[in-house]
Formats: C-alpha cells, structure tokens, sequence
C-alpha cells in the first residue's frame, strides 16, 4: 500500500477556515465525517486480524479513537461543550454510548501519555495498510477539527498529541514556537 505526505500546517489552516465558516453542528459533522472512513477501514483491518487470530473483536478501534478524543479534550484542563458535543457526534456515528461529562474526566485520568502514544501509533504504524492514503490524512485533518470544536485555538498539548501522528515523510513544525510562528 502507499502514503501520501500531509502537511500540518495545512491541515490546521483549513481546519480554521471551517470553524470560522461552519455552524458548530455543521463542523461537528464535518469532524465526524473526516474521521469515519480511516475508523471504518482500520476497524475491518482489526476484525480481519482478530478472525485470523481465533480472538473476538473487542471494538479496539472504537476505544483507541475515544482515548485519542478524550484525550484532546481533557489535555488543556478546561472541558468545552463544544468539543464533548463533537466527541458524542462521532460516538453516534460509530454507535457507541457516548461517556457521560461526569466519566470523561475520570477516564482521562485513569489513560496514561503512554496509553496514548500507543493508540496513535497503531494508527500510524497501520497507516500504510489503509486501502486509500486519503483516509489516514482525513482522519488527521479530523483530529486537527477537533482541537478546534471547543475554542477557536489550538494549545500546546494539543499540537504535541496531533504531531504523533506524522512521521518524517510528512511536514509537522519541529516545535510549538514554530508552530506558532507558521499557523
């Protein structure tokens, strides 16, 4: 399978673009639907494998996106109905129940920066498996929406946690200065 270089800064830009231009439940969607295809193809990537292995699905993938989401929401210490809003449209869309606002801050802290890097790295180690590379790049383009459902701002947690998900065939700034400096 192949990859298609991604470019952070543009990501980021276009994300803005469409916060500002979008109502919040237009966006919210728009969150949802840029994350839904990479969750579909890596999910069949999981149920395969666990098939192949005689193991049942546990609904891995689903978990590995909530710790990821939870995790964005929760790293800057201020829980926005905008981004739980976000997070409940996609857990309807993958027909989960979505946690409580009394639950995510528990799970949160009970989710460790290892767990997290873990998760991204199934999905990044996986990344050239997808059967389209626009997928893992739509599914990052969601990520970087997300950051921006709540507040109109990207944080410093919230930049560390998305450049996990690029790798040096990509474009990510090397710091949060220079984040900063080219968004």
């Amino acid at each position: 399978m192949s990859k298609k270089s991604i470019n952070m800064i543009d990501l980021c830009n276009l994300a803005w673009d469409r916060r500002t231009k979008l109502a919040p439940s237009e966006y919210y969607t728009k969150t949802k639907n840029l994350l839904s295809h990479a969750y579909v193809e890596y999910k069949n990537m999981f149920v395969d494998f666990c098939r192949n292995k005689g193991q049942a699905y546990e609904d891995q993938v689903f978990y590995i996106f909530q710790h990821i989401l939870v995790f964005l929401m929760m790293c800057d210490d201020d829980f926005l109905q905008g981004e739980y809003d976000c997070y409940k449209t996609f857990c309807e869309y993958a027909n989960f129940e979505p946690l409580t606002v009394d639950s995510v801050r528990p799970l949160y802290n009970r989710l460790t920066v290892d767990d997290l890097s873990k998760d991204i790295s199934i999905l990044r180690d996986l990344r050239g498996y997808l059967n389209d590379p626009d997928n893992y790049e739509a599914m990052v383009q969601g990520f970087c929406y997300f950051c921006l459902s709540g507040d109109k701002a990207m944080d410093e947690n919230e930049y560390y946690i998305l450049r996990c998900f690029f790798e040096s065939s990509d474009y990510c700034p090397d710091t949060w200065e220079q984040f900063k400096r080219e968004w």
